[in-house]
């Protein structure tokens, strides 16, 4: 059967000579696989620019529930990128969010909220002119909230480590390794503690963050990725990471 769909493209892949496969986060079928027969040549209704990572499309898809490789009726793009694809920090930041999603999300089922906050994050960062430092901090800490592990309590003198298996403050230094201590525990707490930032906040608005100095930042880019490596299932440090030079400076 044939539906209509948004669809962000996660990846895109060289199947034959003139096809590709794509891998395409659904609004209504959540993440799905496409073989685009003869894009990459001349004469091709659809564009090989439109299957590029972020792209964002309106879709009439055919689905058959039970089939690994769907096909593309039409595609028309369903929102048209004014800075993210030619600014290098803005592709580099974008990337690095998509390189997490992918290892995040893996079900072939509809998910809005999930959608909704993927959409709003690629548009926001393509709309802004200036990006805060803190921005995939909380990117991730905003994600968590989604994936079911958002943070608990804060920093305080009796709860002062955050102890990243368990995912709340606590007293003492746990005999596995996997804390952050003071006073790194101090602007973890901040971060999500911040009265502009929660995990209930319009996800499609990027905050005034902490003030943190680069190395703070880096430190909890970190942590937080060692968070998700504890909690999501096979998840693996993003390959994109390398690229992220230039925010930390």
């Amino acid at each position: 059967m044939i539906y209509r769909t948004h669809g962000i493209v996660f990846r895109t892949v060289k199947f034959s000579e003139t096809s590709v496969i794509s891998k395409i986060y659904t609004e209504k079928f959540g993440m799905q696989s496409y073989i685009v027969n003869g894009v990459r040549s001349e004469k091709s209704k659809i564009k090989a620019v439109l299957l590029q990572v972020m792209s964002m499309l309106d879709m009439e898809v055919y689905h058959h529930e039970h089939r690994n490789l769907n096909r593309i009726k039409e595609m028309r793009p369903m929102y048209v990128f004014s800075s993210l694809l030619f600014d290098p920090l803005k592709s580099s930041l974008g990337l690095f969010m998509m390189d997490v999603l992918n290892k995040c999300i893996r079900e072939e089922e509809a998910n809005e909220e999930m959608f909704a906050f993927i959409t709003q994050k690629i548009q926001t960062l393509d709309q802004q002119q200036k990006i805060p430092t803190e921005y995939l901090l909380k990117f991730l800490l905003e994600l968590s909230s989604l994936m079911g592990f958002y943070p608990h309590g804060e920093f305080k003198s009796s709860t002062s480590y955050f102890d990243l298996q368990a995912g709340r403050f606590v007293a003492d230094a746990s005999i596995h390794p996997y804390m952050i201590h003071p006073p790194l525990a101090e602007s973890f707490s901040s971060l999500f503690h911040d009265e502009n930032f929660s995990k209930d906040s319009n996800f499609g608005k990027i905050d005034v963050a902490p003030d943190l100095d680069s190395l703070t930042r880096r430190k909890l880019l970190d942590a937080l990725l060692q968070y998700y490596q504890l909690h999501v299932p096979n998840f693996s440090l993003p390959k994109s990471l390398h690229v992220l030079s230039e925010v930390f400076r």
